[in-house]
């Protein structure tokens, strides 16, 4: 069987990169049996050093007009809502995520990791939890059974090897959510999970097309798409 090994730069306060997420997720369980895919998670994050605050209120910031706003939350919750995910615009909050990627570089089981980035994902978009905050996040680490940690949240070397995977993204495309497929092609965005399931199999057959497709919705430092 072939294998795809893919790669993910994702940030929890990306509204479109949990969608990503799941259709990902989808493409890998509708070619079993054909393919073998690995997933390696990266850290992206879209406000380095930036304090949080609400999320209305930065999108109001980044477009300028609560209409433009608007109209992007309407299309993050339409998307979300066909992917079974709840998004609570007026609970969430923007901001510098670095302690939560800490946690989940900290965590060596990938099964692990992702259950705790699955509900990192929950708490800040649908439950209204401060994942800001350390006590909250290693609430959340218990909860999915991360119970054998001591988390250094101030770790130079983890800070490191954030900025070094923030790096590596860039290089390839701009913002997240970004998907490396085999180190060969990537997708930028929030794709249908049509084009999850070619670029896995355009990777497992070593024979893309093209080193790219055409990017969908996305956030940036600069804010989100629609």
């Amino acid at each position: 069987m072939k294998t795809v090994n893919v790669e993910v730069w994702s940030d929890f306060v990306c509204p479109w990169c949990w969608i990503a997420k799941r259709r990902l997720e989808k493409a890998i369980a509708g070619l079993a049996g054909k393919v073998e895919v690995s997933v390696t998670t990266n850290s992206y994050r879209l406000a380095r050093g930036m304090a949080p605050i609400d999320y209305t209120r930065a999108l109001h910031q980044k477009f300028g007009n609560p209409a433009a706003a608007n109209g992007m939350m309407a299309a993050v919750g339409e998307n979300g809502l066909s992917e079974g995910l709840a998004y609570n615009f007026e609970t969430m909050r923007f901001g510098d995520t670095s302690d939560a990627h800490v946690m989940i570089k900290s965590i060596a089981s990938s099964a692990l990791a992702d259950r705790l980035i699955e509900r990192i994902y929950k708490a800040a978009t649908t439950d209204g939890i401060d994942i800001f905050d350390r006590k909250a996040l290693m609430t959340l680490a218990k909860e999915t059974g991360v119970t054998d940690l001591d988390f250094d949240f101030d770790s130079q070397s983890v800070a490191y090897e954030i900025v070094s995977d923030e790096a590596r993204a860039n290089s390839i495309a701009n913002g997240v959510p970004l998907f490396l497929f085999n180190d060969k092609l990537y997708i930028s965005g929030a794709q249908p999970v049509a084009v999850f399931e070619k670029a896995l199999m355009d990777a497992a057959v070593e024979k893309p097309e093209a080193s790219g497709f055409a990017d969908g919705a996305v956030c940036s430092a600069d804010g989100c798409s629609r």
